[in-house]
């Protein structure tokens, strides 16, 4: 067996299409869910997997051109996320992920704006608990995502306190 068939190789290529999927490439997207579907059937009980699965399904769910198919895959992207975080509740990136799967969502249909919010709000949480938690340009990820998850949500004031925090800790940067 060579080393690019190991689960390990095969998650890293997942993760690097799903990546590209999320910067628009549909093709990889759909590449990327291939992959992670294969490799959820082989591994059913690997969180990070799920995880990254119930991503790809919502990158489907933004390409697909039917509204049915539109709202069936990003449903289903819901689930599965949740289902990864009642595995492994503490992993950082599957919070990362199904808060950022949360904030894309339409808040007048699904409502998920507080599931962002309390994901983003885990992530600080042990940041403030263990400052290498998150590196410098995670924290800034985390809280301008929080303030768009609060603002979402309807919630101006504390879109502007987490947008002012983010402010006093991080100066704006070039790469920002």
């Amino acid at each position: 067996m060579s080393s690019d068939s190991t689960p390990e190789k095969q998650f890293k290529i997942a993760k690097k299409l799903l990546q590209d999927g999320v910067d628009g490439d549909k093709q990889a997207a759909k590449r990327a869910h291939e992959k992670l579907l294969r490799l959820r059937e082989t591994q059913p009980h690997h969180a990070l997997i799920e995880a990254y699965y119930g991503s790809s399904l919502a990158l489907l769910s933004r390409d697909a051109v039917k509204l049915v198919e539109k709202e069936e895959k990003a449903l289903e992207s819901l689930e599965v996320l949740n289902q990864a975080v009642e595995m492994d509740p503490n992993e950082k990136e599957i919070r990362f992920l199904r808060g950022s799967v949360c904030l894309h969502l339409p808040e007048s249909y699904f409502y998920s704006s507080r599931i962002a919010i309390e994901d983003f709000t885990f992530l600080l949480d042990r940041y403030q608990q263990d400052s290498n938690y998150l590196t410098h340009k995670q924290v800034r990820r985390v809280l301008r995502k929080l303030s768009k998850a609060y603002q979402n949500s309807g919630n101006e004031v504390k879109a502007n306190e987490v947008s002012q925090r983010l402010a006093s800790m991080y100066p704006k940067k070039k790469d920002d």
